[in-house]
């Protein structure tokens, strides 16, 4: 015989009730992802920023142009849908992309992409940031050069499931190069029960962190070394929701070096700076790889309302191409990695329950 033993301050039926009621949860969203988006779906739900629909197939390709994408399956998201990233050394005109279901069922027509202008070459929208952990966690990984191109590929009612495309570029002399097959996943919100919750930031392990300072040569003759930065106090909290939703708050402020001010009095004088922001989304949890997703979708700035933004297509926050989320000792651990001058670092933020 087994006993089973529940304290009431450490557990409830409650407690047990809504775990297996996440957990259920995730497994159903888990789920969702197993179909095949049918051609229908994608002929009707899906655009690319500057494209133009043709009947057909592409023309063929001669494979004189010089093509480079590196995956082969990739991720996607409801309302945000992905981007289509490649570089190519030579001068292209733009790209074909066709459509397909995962069994090889082609759209009737593809999408003639036009990259002569700028249209391929922007930065990923990011959304206002004011917290100083917001910010560090949402570096941009790759500074995009002249030989890289990103497509923006929007959903409109795309439902989780997997789907395929082929992409292949041209130039001004129609020569075309070889077709990539990439496949995509659409990834369901939400997906892992255990990151469910609301989380209260207690630590981070920064390899990143570092003091700045400066010199500053002082209007009566002396020279002292002041950091930028001053005091600095922030309540971030983190709230992941069972269906999907997410949303956090950062209130606190920071100091930043007054220069002038301390020039002219050779002591370190600093502006506080005060916030108070909110940040609205959907979460996505990569139940194989251990990855999060976060796509804000929403900011709103307590302190002044002309700052308030929403993201229609989504705004990517985490990426799970870079960060992996784990409950590890009950504390939620978050790391984020990404590059910057070409050096790799890497942000883990450590986060407690509330209970």
């Amino acid at each position: 015989m087994h006993l089973y033993i529940c304290l009431t301050f450490s557990c409830s039926s409650s407690d047990n009730n809504s775990s297996e009621k996440n957990e259920d949860t995730a497994k159903k969203q888990n789920e969702t992802e197993n179909r095949i988006i049918p051609t229908s779906e994608l002929g009707s739900g899906i655009t690319i920023d500057g494209a133009t629909s043709q009947q057909g197939l592409p023309p063929a390709p001669n494979g004189a142009l010089d093509f480079q994408i590196n995956t082969e399956k990739q991720e996607a998201f409801q309302e945000a849908g992905f981007d289509i990233k490649f570089s190519t050394s030579d001068n292209i005109k733009g790209a074909y992309v066709l459509f397909q279901d995962s069994d090889g069922n082609k759209l009737n027509n593809y999408l003639d992409v036009s990259l002569s202008s700028s249209t391929g070459k922007r930065s990923s929208k990011k959304p206002v940031i004011t917290s100083k952990k917001h910010n560090k966690s949402s570096k941009l990984n790759k500074v995009s050069t002249e030989n890289d191109y990103t497509l923006d590929v929007d959903f409109d009612n795309i439902s989780p499931g997997s789907f395929c495309y082929e992409i292949c570029l041209y130039d001004e002399n129609n020569n075309i190069s070889a077709i990539q097959k990439i496949c995509v996943e659409v990834e369901a919100w939400g997906g892992n029960s255990n990151i469910v919750g609301e989380w209260i930031y207690d630590r981070s392990d920064d390899d990143s962190e570092e003091t700045d300072t400066t010199e500053i040569n002082c209007e009566n003759g002396e020279t002292m070394t002041v950091n930028y930065n001053g005091n600095e106090d922030e309540t971030w909290v983190l709230v992941l929701n069972a269906g999907g939703s997410y949303y956090e708050t950062y209130k606190g402020f920071y100091e930043n070096l007054k220069y002038e001010a301390t020039r002219s009095s050779c002591s370190a004088i600093y502006n506080k700076i005060d916030y108070d922001d909110k940040y609205f989304g959907k979460w996505v949890y990569n139940e194989d790889k251990e990855t999060l997703t976060i796509i804000n979708f929403k900011y709103e700035d307590f302190l002044d309302s002309s700052e308030n933004e929403t993201y229609p297509d989504g705004s990517v926050y985490f990426d799970g191409n870079n960060t992996t989320a784990k409950v590890i000792s009950e504390e939620l651990v978050i790391i984020d990695k990404y590059t910057e001058d070409n050096e790799a670092y890497s942000d883990t933020s450590i986060f407690k329950k509330n209970k």
